[in-house]
């Protein structure tokens, strides 16, 4: 397809971002992600396209999205509001939102085209300093391979650095023709175990350890696995020795072991979804340390939270 004709759908763009890759960073976030993790910190990215964000705190109820919405995907009945977002799928007018007079309703994600979005990073790349670029977030940024191809080629020739965070469940055709674009890759560890990381995600982790090995062998960039540590679910000792085992079996020495966090709990309000993570507890400071600790005793590097030496 004609470069200029390419379209992405994402949820944010944010610059001056300095914990996602070396320097001052432009952070772009894609929609549309395979995994259901129960600890999503970014619900809004799930589905790959734009949606109606609701914040019943500023609703009103005067019934002006109802009436504007084309495809009867909202109704207000008894004081309550409720959107059927299967039908949102199809929109193409966020009409509901236009008509919206209180910012309970607003769009959730955007199209953006290729040139669009270059000339964002350009704009910001001024701000970055020498050793800035750019970072893929999502989601899933190889959800939409076509267009991440293109657009780590355009910065690559651009002399711009690239980053990319990815889940790993994606085919490997998506991964390979981005990699000679590719400076740095963060690649998520859930769990070892394919079922209890099915139990966790919604999916097994074959495709992922498989593109784990594939990535660290023919990535010739910087690769750091990412692990949350979410207690009760990885961070039995047994299982933090099978993710050692792993990564050296990779011939990385990298991770970035980050905690569970709880930050992206309203969020889950504005797509429709209950929040349901507060089975997890965030892990203590000691615990952290000792994981750190237990993967540092054997030659990997282990980075807490932001702590990734750029």
């Amino acid at each position: 397809m004609e470069q200029s004709l390419l379209t992405a759908t994402l949820f944010d763009i944010q610059g001056f971002s300095v914990h996602d890759g070396p320097g001052c960073r432009t952070l772009i976030f894609f929609k549309g992600c395979p995994l259901s993790c129960k600890w999503c910190s970014n619900p809004e990215g799930k589905n790959p396209f734009p949606e109606p964000f609701y914040r019943s705190s500023k609703c009103i109820m005067d019934g002006l999205c109802e009436q504007a919405c084309p495809i009867h995907a909202i109704t207000i009945r008894d004081g309550r509001l409720s959107i059927d977002r299967k039908k949102c799928v199809f929109c193409t007018s966020f009409s509901c939102a236009e008509a919206c007079c209180t910012g309970g309703l607003q769009r959730g994600g955007f199209i953006i085209t290729l040139p669009e979005l270059t000339a964002i990073i350009q704009r910001d790349r001024q701000y970055w300093g020498a050793d800035g670029g750019i970072t893929l977030s999502g989601g899933e940024p190889f959800y939409q391979p076509e267009f991440v191809q293109a657009l780590l080629r355009s910065c690559h020739e651009s002399y711009i650095h690239t980053a990319v965070e990815t889940c790993g469940y994606v085919p490997w055709s998506h991964f390979k023709p981005a990699l000679p674009y590719l400076d740095w890759i963060f690649f998520d560890l859930k769990h070892l175990d394919p079922d209890t990381h099915k139990s966790g995600t919604g999916r097994s982790n074959r495709l992922i350890l498989d593109n784990a090995r594939r990535l660290a062998a023919e990535f010739d960039g910087r690769m750091i696995f990412r692990m949350v540590v979410v207690p009760g679910f990885n961070d039995r000792e047994d299982h933090l020795q099978e993710v050692i085992t792993f990564i050296l079996d990779t011939g990385r020495k990298e991770i970035n072991i980050l905690p569970i966090h709880h930050l992206g709990r309203e969020k889950y309000h504005l797509v429709g979804k209950s929040y349901y993570t507060s089975e997890f507890t965030r892990p203590a400071e000691e615990q952290m340390h000792q994981i750190r600790r237990q993967f540092q005793q054997v030659g990997i590097n282990g980075y807490l939270g932001d702590e990734t030496p750029f």
